[in-house]
C-alpha cells in the first residue's frame, strides 16, 4: 500500500466520527439521509449539514418541526443570499454547439467534430452554401451531416458521383485567387444495414427518427476534401445540392477523420455525435450502441465525457453574461435529469459517483463553478436546488473514499474534493475533506514520479495536464491559507516536463498524446517557483535563465534525450523504453527534431475507441519509430532500459535496450551530432539463433512530408513544401525489403490524416541481425547526395562490430558492441568504442588512438571517456571532454593533428597549445 493510500484510510476512519450517528444508505439518499431526522429530542438519522454554520438556523428548525419542503425553501434562502465563495473554473468555456444544442440533447464528443451551423434543404431542390473558413483553418478538411430533428424526412444530398451539382469548396487564398475543389469521399452510413456500403451512390442519405441516441431509420453522411499543398486560406465555402419532400434542417460539422468510401459502414464507423432530440427521457447517460465490441460504434469516452458536464461552462457563463433564463433552466433540468437517472445507475453514492472516479471529479468541479452562478436563478426551485446538493455531497463522500492507481485521476479527485470542501463549509464532511485533499496532494507527488523525477504515466499530454492542475490548486491553497509541502519535488517534475519538450516548447506527444505547446505551463510553474530556468524555457527566452544543461538521462522513468540547445532552431532526439499508463507499445522509439519541425514525430492517438485508426496509433508498434519483431507489438513492461548517456557539447551518445519482443532482445544505440546528425545503429539478439525472424524497422512522418524512397541507394527523403527535411539513408539497401507503408497520423484527439511512412524489413532472418541508418536533417530540401557503405572490419561481422563510410570517404563512423581492441577498417584504425570522422571534426568515445592512413589523428596516454574535436575555418580548434584540463605537455597531453592550428578552446575556454610539426598538444 503506497504511503498516501495508508493516509487516505487513516483519514476516512477519522472522518467516520464526525457524523453522529450513521447516514442513511447511499443507494437511495432521502430528505432525511441528506437534512437529517429529529425524533424524540435527538438525531435518529445524523444530518450531512452542520446546522451550526452561521445562517443554517431556519433550516434546521425546519428538519426538526419535520417539514422537509420547508427546509428545501429555507435552505435555498440561504444559498441565495450567501456571500459569494470562490468556485474555481469550468473544464471548458466553449463548446461547439453546446448554446444551440445541448436543449436539444443533442452532444457532441471531443474536437474532430465540431459543429458550424444548420442547413435547410427542401421542398423540392434546394443549393444551399455555407461560411466553413473557421473550420477549414483549425484543420477539419472534412465534412459530417446529420438530421436536426427526428422526423419522418429524407434529404437526399448530391455526391460527387452525382452528374451535376456535387458538393463543392471554395477556397479564397492569400493571394486572392481561388480554389474550388470536390469530395475525394463521400457517403452515408444507415443504422438499419449495417455491413453496407454506399459511396458509389449519386446521393447521400440523412434522417433521424425514434427515440435513444439512433434507430434503424438513422443515416449520417460524410465528405472528405484533400486540402494538400493548399495554404493561405482566407475564406471557405461550402456548397451542397440537395433534396426532401418538405423542409428538412440538416446539422453541418467540421470532421477532422480520414475514411474510404468504399469501405466504410455503420459498423466501423466510430461515431461521436448522437441525438436524443424529441425524446421525453433526453440523454440517457450511457453509452450509445451498448458495449459490445463486435458491433459497438460509440467511442468509451462517449460514457464518461458526456457526465462530465462540459457544457455546463458555456451554459452557465451564457447566463451570467445574459441573464437569459433559457440557458439557466436547460443547465438546472440537465442536472436534476442526470441525477434521476444516475441514482439508480451507481450503487455507492448514485449521480454523485456515476460512472466512477475522474469522470465524477470533472463533473463536480464543473457543478460548483455552476452552482455560484446558478444560485440566484428563478429557474433554480427548491427541490431542484436540495437535489443537486445532495448529488454534491455525495460526490464529496465518493472522492475522499475511492481510489485509484493512475496519478492523474487521484489528483482531479482531491483537487475537486478541496473546492468542495471549501465551498460547502456547510456540509459536515467538509473538514475531514478539507485534511484529506491538502495532505493527499502533497504526497501524491511522490506517488505518480519515480526516483529520478520521470512522470509515472508515459505521456507528455497527462503531465502538461497534471502539471498545470498543480499550477491551479497549489495556488488556491495558498489563497486559502493551506500549506503545501512538495514544492521540491513539483520543481523536479517539472524539469522533466522541460527536457521533454521540443526546442519549439510544444510536447513530442509520446504515449497518449497530441502535440501541445507546453510554454503556458512552464512559463506558470516558473513563476509560481521562482525557477528561471521553467520561467526561461516558457517564455521562449525573453525570461529568466537559458537552463545549464541540454542533454538528460532519466534512468528510472527510462528516458534519455538529445539536445543541442533551447532555440527553436536547435535539434532535440527522444528515445524511451518507458512503460506505464497510456503508454504505447514503442520501446526504443525515437522522436526528432530539427530546424523547427518535427521530422520524426510521434504518430499519436486519435481515440481510446475501437476505431482501427486508434488501434493501429495505440496498440502496435508498426506505428512507432522503432523496430517491429515478427508482426507482434511489444510488452511495454518487459525489461529494458536507457544503460548510458554519454554527453559532449559536440554530441551525444545513447544506449538502450529491450526485451518487450517475445525471443529477441533489441539494442539501440544512437550518436547525436549536434552539428545535425544523427546515426542510429540497432542489434537484434536472438534467444534461439537458428529461429527465423521478421525485423521491420520503421520511421514515420507527418501527413504533409511527401516521402519518397530512391531506388538503389533506398534512402527515404521528405519533401514538406518549406522548412526542414529529413534524409534517411540506410547502410545495406540490398539486405533489406524498402517500401512506404500506408499508415496514419492524428496530430490532435480526434484528428487523423492519412500519412506514409518508411519501412526497411528483413524476413527469414536468423542469428544476430543489424541495423545502420544515417538520419540527416536539412534546413531546406533534403541532402539527396548522403551516401554510406558499409566498410569490412576484417572478418568480423557487424553484430560485434559495425564501419560505415560516408559520402564517399568524407566521413567514417565506426561503433563496436563488443570488448574494444585496436582495429582497421577503410583507411582508419581505432582502439575504442566509437568514432565518427569528417573533414572537420573527430568523434570518439572510450579510446585513445585514431589513424588514418597511417598518420595520428588524436593520440592520448590512456583511453578518453568522450573526446570531441572541431575544426574551425579560422583555425580555431574547439576540443570538448569529460574531466579534461589544460596541458602542453606531451608526456600527458593528447596529441590532435591540427596543422592549421591558431587558437584552441577547450571547454568553452582559450587556452595555450603546443605544436610539434603537425600535433599540438592542448588537453590531458
Amino acid at each position: 500500500m503506497y504511503p498516501s493510500w495508508r493516509r487516505l484510510a487513516v483519514l476516512i476512519l477519522f472522518a467516520a466520527f464526525l457524523v453522529p450517528v450513521p447516514p442513511a444508505a447511499a443507494a437511495a439518499l432521502s430528505d432525511a439521509g441528506f437534512f437529517g431526522r429529529w425524533s424524540a429530542g435527538a438525531w435518529t438519522v445524523g444530518p450531512r449539514l452542520n446546522y451550526a454554520h452561521a445562517g443554517l438556523g431556519p433550516v434546521e428548525s425546519a428538519v426538526k418541526a419535520g417539514d422537509y419542503a420547508l427546509a428545501k425553501q429555507r435552505l435555498l434562502d440561504y444559498y441565495r443570499a450567501r456571500p459569494a465563495i470562490e468556485a474555481g473554473g469550468f473544464s471548458h468555456t466553449t463548446w461547439p454547439g453546446a448554446l444551440e444544442l445541448t436543449a436539444s440533447h443533442i452532444w457532441t464528443l471531443g474536437s474532430g467534430e465540431a459543429y458550424i451551423k444548420t442547413l435547410t434543404f427542401g421542398p423540392g431542390e434546394k443549393t444551399v452554401t455555407a461560411d466553413v473558413t473557421s473550420s477549414i483553418t483549425s484543420g477539419k478538411p472534412g465534412f459530417f451531416l446529420m438530421s436536426r430533428y427526428k422526423d419522418a424526412v429524407i434529404a437526399l444530398i448530391n455526391s460527387r458521383s452525382k452528374g451535376s451539382g456535387k458538393p463543392t469548396l471554395r477556397l479564397t487564398l492569400a493571394d486572392g485567387s481561388v480554389k474550388t475543389l470536390h469530395p475525394t469521399h463521400d457517403t452515408y452510413i444507415w443504422a438499419a444495414h449495417p455491413g453496407s456500403v454506399y459511396g458509389a451512390k449519386y446521393y447521400m442519405q440523412v434522417s433521424d427518427q425514434g427515440t435513444g441516441p439512433f434507430t434503424g431509420e438513422t443515416r449520417k453522411a460524410y465528405l472528405r476534401f484533400d486540402l494538400g499543398g493548399v495554404t493561405g486560406v482566407k475564406k471557405a465555402e461550402l456548397t451542397l445540392t440537395g433534396t426532401a419532400d418538405t423542409a428538412k434542417d440538416i446539422m453541418l460539422y467540421g470532421n477532422a477523420e480520414t475514411f474510404d468510401e468504399a469501405t466504410r459502414t455503420w459498423s466501423n464507423t466510430v461515431q461521436n455525435t448522437f441525438s436524443w432530440e424529441g425524446d421525453p427521457g433526453g440523454f440517457d447517460w450511457k453509452l450509445p450502441g451498448g458495449a459490445d465490441n463486435e458491433n459497438r460504434i460509440a467511442d468509451d469516452e462517449f460514457l464518461y465525457q458526456l457526465p462530465r458536464f462540459f457544457f455546463a461552462g458555456p451554459l452557465a457563463l451564457e447566463y451570467q453574461k445574459t441573464g437569459n433564463e433559457q440557458y439557466a433552466r436547460t443547465l438546472i433540468g440537465l442536472m436534476t435529469d442526470f441525477i434521476k437517472d444516475a441514482d439508480a445507475y451507481d450503487a455507492d453514492q448514485g449521480a454523485g459517483s456515476y460512472p466512477g472516479n475522474l469522470h465524477a471529479a470533472r463533473r463536480l468541479h464543473n457543478w460548483i463553478a455552476a452552482y455560484e452562478i446558478l444560485r440566484k436563478s428563478p429557474s433554480l426551485t427548491a427541490d431542484a436546488n436540495a437535489a443537486i446538493l445532495k448529488t454534491m455531497n455525495r460526490a464529496g463522500l465518493y472522492l475522499q473514499e475511492n481510489v485509484n492507481g493512475t496519478p492523474n485521476k487521484m489528483q482531479s479527485q482531491k483537487i475537486t474534493l478541496l473546492h468542495n470542501s471549501l465551498y460547502f463549509p456547510e456540509f459536515r464532511a467538509a473538514p475531514a475533506w478539507r485534511t484529506n485533499a491538502a495532505n493527499f496532494l502533497s504526497a501524491q507527488l511522490n506517488d505518480s514520479t519515480y526516483a529520478d523525477g520521470g512522470y509515472k504515466e508515459s505521456t507528455d499530454a497527462y503531465l502538461r495536464g497534471y502539471l498545470s492542475q498543480y499550477v491551479d490548486v497549489v495556488a488556491y491553497m495558498q489563497r486559502n491559507g493551506i500549506a503545501f509541502t512538495a514544492t521540491a519535488k513539483l520543481r523536479q517534475l517539472a524539469r522533466f516536463l522541460m527536457d521533454q519538450s521540443y526546442p519549439s516548447g510544444y510536447g513530442p506527444a509520446y504515449g497518449d498524446s497530441d502535440s501541445l505547446d507546453l510554454r503556458s505551463t512552464l512559463r506558470k510553474l516558473g513563476q509560481l517557483l521562482n525557477d528561471p530556468e521553467l520561467l526561461y524555457v516558457g517564455t521562449s527566452g525573453t525570461s529568466g535563465e537559458k537552463p545549464a544543461h541540454t542533454s538528460v538521462l532519466y534512468p528510472d522513468t527510462r528516458v534519455a534525450v538529445s539536445r543541442s540547445g533551447w532555440t527553436a532552431d536547435d535539434s532535440h532526439l527522444r528515445i524511451n523504453a518507458d512503460r506505464g499508463n497510456h503508454s504505447h507499445p514503442d520501446e526504443l522509439a525515437i522522436t526528432a527534431y530539427a530546424y523547427g519541425r518535427p521530422l520524426l514525430p510521434d504518430m499519436g492517438t486519435f481515440t481510446y475507441s475501437t476505431d482501427a485508426h486508434a488501434q493501429w496509433l495505440r496498440k502496435t508498434t508498426e506505428a512507432h519509430n522503432t523496430i517491429e519483431i515478427d508482426d507482434k507489438p511489444q510488452v511495454s513492461t518487459a525489461a529494458g532500459g536507457i544503460s548510458h548517456l554519454i554527453t559532449n557539447p559536440a554530441f551525444d551518445l545513447i544506449g538502450a535496450n529491450t526485451e518487450s519482443s517475445a525471443g529477441v532482445r533489441h539494442e539501440r544505440s544512437v550518436l547525436s551530432l549536434h552539428s545535425g546528425l544523427w546515426v542510429v545503429s540497432d542489434r537484434l539478439k536472438p534467444v534461439d539463433t537458428a529461429a527465423t525472424h521478421r525485423y521491420e524497422q520503421n520511421w514515420h512522418f507527418a501527413s504533409d512530408a511527401k516521402p519518397s524512397i530512391r531506388s538503389g541507394t533506398e534512402a527515404t527523403t521528405t519533401a514538406f513544401a518549406t522548412g526542414a527535411n529529413l534524409t534517411i539513408v540506410p547502410a545495406d539497401p540490398a539486405e533489406v525489403a524498402s517500401t512506404l507503408g500506408d499508415g496514419y497520423y492524428a496530430p490532435r484527439f480526434y484528428s487523423v490524416e492519412n500519412a506514409k511512412y518508411a519501412s526497411y524489413v528483413k524476413t527469414n532472418a536468423t542469428g544476430q541481425k543489424t541495423f545502420d541508418t544515417l538520419l540527416v536533417p536539412s534546413k531546406g530540401a533534403a541532402d539527396t547526395s548522403v551516401t554510406v557503405e558499409r566498410l569490412p572490419v576484417g572478418t568480423i561481422p557487424s553484430y560485434q562490430v559495425t564501419a560505415l563510410s560516408l559520402n564517399g570517404g568524407a566521413g567514417v563512423y565506426y561503433k563496436s558492441w563488443t570488448t574494444k581492441a585496436p582495429r582497421a577498417f577503410g583507411s582508419y584504425t581505432f582502439d575504442g568504442k566509437l568514432l565518427y570522422a569528417d573533414a572537420g571534426s573527430i568523434v570518439m568515445v572510450d579510446g585513445s588512438s585514431v589513424e588514418r592512413a597511417g598518420a595520428t589523428l588524436v593520440k592520448a596516454p590512456a583511453a578518453v571517456k568522450d573526446l570531441a574535436v572541431t575544426f574551425g575555418g579560422d583555425g580555431t580548434v574547439r576540443i570538448d571532454g569529460s574531466g579534461l584540463t589544460a596541458s602542453t605537455d606531451p608526456a600527458t597531453a593528447i596529441a590532435i593533428a591540427a596543422p592549421n592550428a591558431a587558437k584552441v578552446i577547450l571547454n568553452g575556454k582559450v587556452v595555450p597549445f603546443e605544436r610539434a610539426g603537425a600535433l599540438i598538444y592542448a588537453a590531458a
